[in-house]
């Protein structure tokens, strides 16, 4: 199981967010480096991880150290996974039937070894959007074994499909009710567009607490884990 604390002390010794940002807090948020979009469930979702005794959460996102602060500084321990760099390692890929394709059993027997009921909480950010709509059910059956019951999942869904590969973006908190969005290098399809009704289908064991569809057509969405007496 990885060490939580690691991404933190990469960022203290960078003196500055792992995208490479410096400054202040303050001065991040009063000048985003970043397009930055407002947020309506984020705070909802802090609200109630606060509320759990000593809260765990997985982002599923690229490192970057402001973030890991955030939730430090609010009492969060919280672990950080990439997940698109993991699922596009060329080490993953496999010949079937002539074929490329992902080796899931390695995927998975080298990716997310935690516990099952480890996690309060889960950010996914938008890169559900990007796996072939099979793997990303799959996925979220794997990872939904590692969170409690009664934990909570913060999303992001595409809700428009471009032509060709788009630029992936990482996501810095500003605050609670603004994210800075920050491209990368890497492009990737769109290979699944959601609307409230995918999302639902594909968290079949959570209940749906908020959509909000954000100005810039991306989806928000903040779901709850059933406890066992409330699956059906």
């Amino acid at each position: 199981m990885k060490n939580p604390l690691d991404p933190f002390k990469f960022w203290k010794r960078l003196g500055a967010d792992a995208s490479g940002a410096s400054g202040s807090k303050s001065a991040r948020a009063a000048t985003p480096a970043f397009a930055a979009y407002q947020t309506s469930i984020l705070k909802d979702f802090i609200a109630a991880i606060t509320r759990k005794e000593n809260p765990v959460v997985l982002d599923l996102g690229p490192v970057i150290g402001s973030n890991i602060e955030f939730f430090l500084n609010l009492g969060i321990k919280v672990y950080m996974e990439d997940f698109l760099a993991a699922y596009s390692n060329p080490k993953y890929s496999v010949l079937v039937d002539d074929k490329v394709t992902l080796d899931e059993p390695q995927f998975f027997r080298e990716n997310f070894d935690y516990a099952n009921d480890f996690f309060d909480g889960l950010i996914c950010w938008d890169f559900l959007s990007y796996l072939e709509p099979k793997f990303a059910r799959i996925f979220v059956e794997r990872i939904s074994a590692k969170m409690k019951p009664d934990s909570l999942v913060l999303g992001f869904f595409r809700t428009q499909k471009s032509p060709g590969p788009v630029v992936l973006h990482k996501y810095r908190i500003n605050s609670e009710s603004f994210l800075e969005y920050i491209p990368q290098d890497r492009k990737m399809e769109i290979k699944k567009v959601y609307q409230t009704r995918d999302v639902t289908q594909l968290f079949a064991e959570y209940h749906s607490q908020k959509f909000y569809l954000l100005k810039h057509q991306m989806l928000e969405a903040l779901l709850r884990k059933r406890g066992p007496a409330q699956n059906p």
